[in-house]
Order: structure tokens, then C-alpha cells, then sequence
């Protein structure tokens, strides 16, 4: 497998092109043969352009093992099609000096001509252009998003005719090169174009470089403009149902708590609003500044506040070598905790909601009720590495003791049991209610009902 990669990996374009070059040099050498027909002009002529075709090979051949190597400044390539315009010319430049026919040397002129105006018009137009990129800060797996590319032409008489406007993403060990064609930007003008990306595993995202390429208006030179343009975009786990059996765990830890929190208010509750007093009411909620005011007895009614604090413990461990399947497993444990999250978060009213992701390296959370600062919670899934080290120990690093004593605890684990034991013997008078989730495919399936992507729209 490697010896196969690595043959697909050379560039026998540039392997041709080096050993063209080197013989080239090596035959006038050794016969001297532009030399005696052409004198000193024609031998230098001979050697500068064998080395300069070696050196392009050489270029070549590194290009494709080390392409970020030749993705930041400006970029110059001859594609197929020059190469055989250049042997052409190559053929016809021999047979006018061995012919010594003007017609053929002026053919030659012609072409030669044709070839360098190529180069010096892709050269001016990348001159005077500048890139950009727009994209969202944050997405869910899945989701289709469009990622904005602007070329701008700052010359101000020559256009910008068919740029192609390359992007580059790296996501693990995956790069992806989406591109967008510009087929026109005219003189000091700015055009946009788009593309959609569909991410589908979550993590981060990282938009590194743009690299504009042309070969307007022959097709013969290929020249290109690299630039770096750092981006991020991190993808949360896509979030998806929670089956009856889970929602009926989140109601219950809205259930009245067993302590009190202190509370304006006579009965440690909250005040639900002001009305007329009755007959039967209790004097002692009579409420005397707003009586005074309105003339009147005027009583409060007190809401009795059920929310009940939470707290969720992820316990993001796979194998040394995990199997996919082991992978798929660990991910769809993602979705059910943040699921989790953001549902509780939507049905409490009061309560505060507390997550600690134990993975390589600890992420902690919290929050009051309500969705309006999730963004950070949603990060930490984005960002969470899982760990090989079979040490439980870490699962109880940074936990509260009095904080979780008195708040309900949903524990999400690939190894359960042995999670609970080590939870149980770290605390052992604090932990008082705790649930246990195993993200096994048959007891998740129970819990946790995953959406499906959509068909439609472009994966990139």
C-alpha cells in the first residue's frame, strides 16, 4: 500500500522534464552541436535552457509531495497542453537551424511570441488582485453552509478574465480543495462567489490558504497568486430527538428539590403576581406597599419554583485503537449529551445546568437556564478529544463536592459500570441521584433518536 502511494505521488511530468533538461545539457557538451552552428550564443543558449528545464521538473517533482510548498506566493506552470506547444516550437527551432530555413524561423518567432504574451497577460492580471473569504463562525454536522470568496481587481484598465479561485480546508487528516470560477472582474471592481460545505463530523475546521489561478487567454502558461487566509469554523455534533424514556429523565430533574435555596419572598418561593385581596386570603401576603398605593388590600400569589439543578458528565473515552464502529459509537454519545444539554436548557426556568467533559483534556461548563449563551458549551463538544488512558480517576478531577450533592447527576458512558464504581467510591456521601446512560447502540437506541442529512445539497 505504501509503495503504491508513493508512485502515485511522483510527478513523471517533471521526471520527463529533468531528464529532457539534463541530456539536453549533457549532449551539447559533449558534441557541441549549436556551437559550431551557432557559435558561443547558441552553445550558452543550449545550456541555460537544459537547466532551466531540469530545474522546472525539479519543481514539479516536489510539488507533488510537498504542495504547501507551492501554495503561498506567486506560482508558474506549464499544463499539458504547453508542453506539447513547447515541443512543437522545440522541433521546429532544430529544423530551421539544420534547414536554415527563414520561413521556419519565423514560425517559430510566431509561436514563441504567442507563448510569452500568454505569460505576460496571466502575470498583469494576477498582478493587481486580492482575495477574501466570509463564512459563519459555528454549524451543526450536517447542516449546509455557504462559504463567500471575493476577488477584487485593482488594475485599473486590464480585466480579470477567468479566474479560478482555489480554497483549501484541513480537517484531521483531510484536505479539501473547493474552488469557484470568476469569469470576468473588470477594472478596479470586486466580484462574489460562493460555494456550500456540508460538513458531516464535527471538530475544527481550519481555512488556511487562497490561491487564484488563470490561463487566460491561450491555455498555455498556468500561473497563479497564493495568499495565506486563516479561518475557523467548528462543527458541533448534530443534535437530534430525545425519545420519551430520556424526556422523562429531564422532567424529573426538574422535580422540587429536596433543599431549599433561599428565595425573596414568605414561603421561599417567588412572586407570581399582585392581586385583590379576597376573603380567606392570608393576611401575611398582604402586600403593603402596592396596598397603600392602590388604595386597596392588595395580595402577592406565590409560584412554587420545581426546577431542580443538573448536572451532566460525559465520559469521553474510546479504545488505543478503536474500531469504527467504536468511533460511530463515541460520536452518537456526543449528540445524546448535547441534545441533553440544549433540551434542559430550553425546559428549566431557574435552574443551573452543569457539564464536564472528561476527554484528553478536561472541558467544564455552566450555565443558568434559557439557550441565549450556548455558544460556549456547544464549542467544548466541537473541540472534545476523546482519551485512550483507561484511568477513571480523571472522570472526578474538578468536581464539586457540595455542588453536586445537592443536584440530580446524568452520567454518559461507553463503560458504565465501571464509571458508577468510580463516581460511588470518589463520593460517596455526595452523590445521592445519579442516572446512568451506556452509549451502546441497543440501550442508546432506547433514549436517543438521531436525525437524519438531508440529500440534497453538496458534501465537500
Amino acid at each position: 500500500m505504501k509503495v503504491a502511494n508513493f508512485f502515485s505521488r511522483i510527478s513523471f511530468l517533471g521526471l520527463t522534464l529533468m531528464l529532457a533538461g539534463l541530456g539536453l545539457v549533457a549532449f551539447e557538451v559533449q558534441f557541441h552541436f549549436l556551437r559550431h552552428r551557432m557559435g558561443t550564443s547558441g552553445y550558452v543558449a543550449s545550456l541555460l535552457c537544459g537547466t532551466a528545464l531540469s530545474v522546472w521538473g525539479l519543481k514539479e517533482v516536489v510539488a507533488r509531495f510537498w504542495p504547501r510548498m507551492t501554495s503561498r506566493g506567486s506560482q508558474f506552470r506549464v499544463p499539458v497542453e504547453g508542453i506539447i506547444y513547447l515541443a512543437i516550437m522545440f522541433v521546429l527551432f532544430v529544423a530551421a537551424i539544420l534547414s536554415r530555413s527563414n520561413l521556419l524561423l519565423l514560425v517559430y518567432c510566431v509561436m514563441a511570441g504567442s507563448f510569452i504574451v500568454n505569460g505576460w497577460l496571466t502575470y498583469a492580471m494576477l498582478r493587481g488582485t486580492r482575495m477574501g473569504r466570509e463564512l459563519p463562525r459555528r454549524v451543526m454536522a450536517g447542516e449546509t453552509l455557504m462559504v463567500t470568496l471575493t476577488l477584487e481587481n485593482r488594475n485599473s484598465r486590464l480585466s480579470a478574465w477567468l479566474m479560478t479561485l482555489h480554497d483549501t480546508i484541513e480537517h484531521e487528516n483531510v484536505i479539501l480543495r473547493p474552488e469557484v470560477l470568476f469569469v470576468r472582474v473588470p477594472p478596479q471592481s470586486l466580484r462574489v462567489g460562493t460555494y456550500r460545505l456540508r460538513p458531516l463530523a464535527r471538530g475544527r475546521y481550519q481555512f488556511t490558504y487562497l490561491n487564484a489561478i488563470t490561463r487566460f487567454p491561450l491555455g498555455m502558461v498556468q500561473r497563479g497568486l497564493g495568499g495565506e487566509a486563516r479561518d475557523e469554523l467548528l462543527v458541533y455534533p448534530r443534535l437530534g430527538h430525545l425519545r420519551p424514556r430520556a424526556q422523562y429523565v429531564l422532567q424529573h430533574s426538574a422535580e422540587l428539590a429536596s433543599h431549599s435555596h433561599h428565595r425573596n419572598g414568605t414561603f421561599q418561593d417567588e412572586i407570581h403576581r399582585i392581586r385583590e385581596f379576597r376573603p380567606g386570603d392570608d393576611r401575611r401576603m398582604i402586600h403593603w406597599r402596592t396596598s397603600a398605593r392602590m388604595n386597596e388590600l392588595m395580595v402577592c400569589e406565590y409560584h412554587e419554583c420545581r426546577d431542580r439543578d443538573l448536572v451532566i458528565l460525559v465520559d469521553a473515552w474510546w479504545p488505543v485503537r478503536p474500531l469504527p464502529q467504536e468511533k460511530q459509537q463515541f460520536e452518537r454519545g456526543l449528540q445524546f449529551a448535547a441534545t441533553l444539554c440544549m433540551n434542559y436548557l430550553r425546559m428549566s426556568r431557574q435552574s443551573s445546568l452543569a457539564v464536564y467533559l472528561r476527554g484528553r483534556k478536561p472541558l467544564d461548563w455552566h450555565g443558568d437556564s434559557g439557550t441565549q449563551h450556548t455558544d460556549a458549551l456547544l464549542d467544548a463538544f466541537a473541540l472534545l478529544e476523546p482519551d485512550s488512558s483507561p484511568e477513571l480517576e480523571r472522570l472526578t478531577d474538578n468536581l464539586d463536592a457540595t455542588q453536586i450533592e445537592s443536584c440530580r447527576i446524568l452520567l454518559i458512558s461507553s463503560r458504565p459500570v465501571a464509571a458508577r464504581e468510580q463516581l460511588l467510591h470518589a463520593y460517596p456521601t455526595s452523590v445521592l441521584d445519579l442516572q446512568v446512560f451506556d452509549t451502546a447502540p441497543a440501550e442508546l437506541q432506547t433514549v436517543f433518536e438521531e436525525l437524519e442529512i438531508s440529500k440534497t445539497g453538496a458534501e465537500v
